[in-house]
Parts: structure tokens; sequence; C-alpha cells
């Protein structure tokens, strides 16, 4: 079984980092409003949800339990080998995948999909993004 527990996305929601007058340097990194709104979604999935925590230049993170399944992710504008700024990314970093857990991994990809914010939606392994492997369109498979 193959699981893939980040998912590169296009986003409809605000633009929201912030930075100094000259722009040459950032106060804020984006990406809160893409936090808010995948906390919302797995609020939604059963999840209980802290507020995002700002985490500088790694995006915001999401501290989440699901059932008895504490949840970590993080939500980032990678960049790739050329420093050109890509879309936003979510992943969860999980180490066992209970089937608690690819129960919910599954349903949050569903509600992505469904979710009219969210645009090409494509599912990864951790270790393949930005690695020039093509991105699922589910985030689990049996190959």
């Amino acid at each position: 079984m193959i699981v893939r527990s980040a998912a590169t996305f296009t986003s409809d929601l605000p633009d929201d980092e912030i930075e100094n007058e000259e722009g040459t340097e950032f106060i804020q990194y984006g990406g809160k409003s893409v936090a808010e709104a995948i906390g919302d979604i797995l609020k939604r999935l059963g999840c209980v949800v802290d507020p995002p925590i700002y985490a500088h230049e790694h995006g915001w993170e999401l501290d989440a339990k699901y059932g008895k399944q504490p949840l970590w992710g993080q939500i980032t504008f990678l960049v790739d080998y050329v420093f050109f700024f890509e879309d936003p990314t979510f992943a969860f970093f999980r180490k066992r995948h209970r089937p608690d857990y690819l129960d919910m991994l599954n349903r949050l990809a569903q509600e992505l999909g469904r979710d009219p914010r969210f645009h090409n939606v494509l599912w990864f392994r951790n270790e393949d993004v930005l690695s020039g492997v093509p991105g699922a369109n589910e985030p689990i498979s049996a190959e």
C-alpha cells in the first residue's frame, strides 16, 4: 500500500503574506487562510483542531486529533530547485498509518476535491514532493 500524506494544490483563498514596506522582507509568511480552511474541513471530519501556529518560513502548522490519533500537519509554500515559489503544500507527518488515519486521509481528499476553493489537488509521499514524481489523485493506493 502506498500512503501519500502530502498534497499540492492551487487555491482561491486570499494571499495573506505580509511584506515590509520595501517589499524586501517577509513580516509574515503566507498560508494562514489555507491552514484555517483545512482546519475547518478537519473539524467537519470529526477532528479536534487547534488554531494554526505560525512557523515562520515553514508556513503554518496544524495540531489536531482524530479520535485518539494525534495529527501534526504543515501548510507551506515550497521552493523548487531554481527558487521559484510553488503552490501551497499541505502535509501530515506520521510514522504509523493506522486504519482510522487512512480513513480520515481519504475523507480529507474527498472534501478537498469537493471544496470550490481548492483546485488541482495532487497527492504525494512526503519524500516525493518536488522530486519530479507525478502526483496521484488519491492519497492511498494498492501499488
